[in-house]
Order: C-alpha cells, then sequence, then structure tokens
C-alpha cells in the first residue's frame, strides 16, 4: 500500500519483555511518520478480545484530524480523487 510492494514486519522486543511487531520498511521523511507508526502499531499487534470497530473508528478519527489540520491537504486530496475518477471513466 505504501511501498508498492508486500509489508514485510518484524518482531521487536518491548521494554517490558513482549514483543511487537513493526513494518520492516522505513517511512519516507515527507509522511506523518508518526500517524503512519500509530497507524500500523495498532493493526499489526491488536489483542484477541479488543473491539475491531472502536479501533478503526480510533484510527479513522486520527487520519481525520491530521486531514482537517491543514486546508491543503484537502484541497490536494480533492484533486487527486478527481484526477482518479477521470482516469477510472476514460478507462
Amino acid at each position: 500500500m505504501l511501498h508498492n510492494s508486500y509489508m514485510e514486519i518484524q518482531k521487536k522486543a518491548s521494554p517490558d519483555g513482549s514483543y511487537i511487531y513493526l513494518p520492516n520498511s522505513t517511512f519516507r521523511r515527507y509522511w506523518n511518520v508518526d500517524l503512519w507508526k500509530n497507524f500500523f502499531t495498532k493493526l499489526l499487534n491488536t489483542s484477541p478480545g479488543y473491539d475491531g470497530k472502536e479501533l478503526l473508528q480510533e484510527l479513522r478519527e486520527s487520519f481525520q484530524r491530521y486531514m482537517c489540520s491543514n486546508p491543503q491537504l484537502i484541497k490536494k486530496l480533492k484533486e487527486l480523487l478527481v484526477k482518479q475518477r477521470s482516469s477510472l471513466c476514460s478507462a
């Protein structure tokens, strides 16, 4: 999705002695690294009893806050969606 290839993950020891899974690839410097790290860390390390709906809602809200924090991001997203729609309709 982000790196144009299948995601490889690595198992890392956490301070409490357990393990967490993280993407093996680094994030590009112009991405919001904290946003994407949080996204993948939470999705790759969910507990079996955790409510998936609540997790997805929390992640959606974090992306929504990020997008709404900068009007230029919304403008760019709209432009990209128009471009995508026109390319899909012409195919």
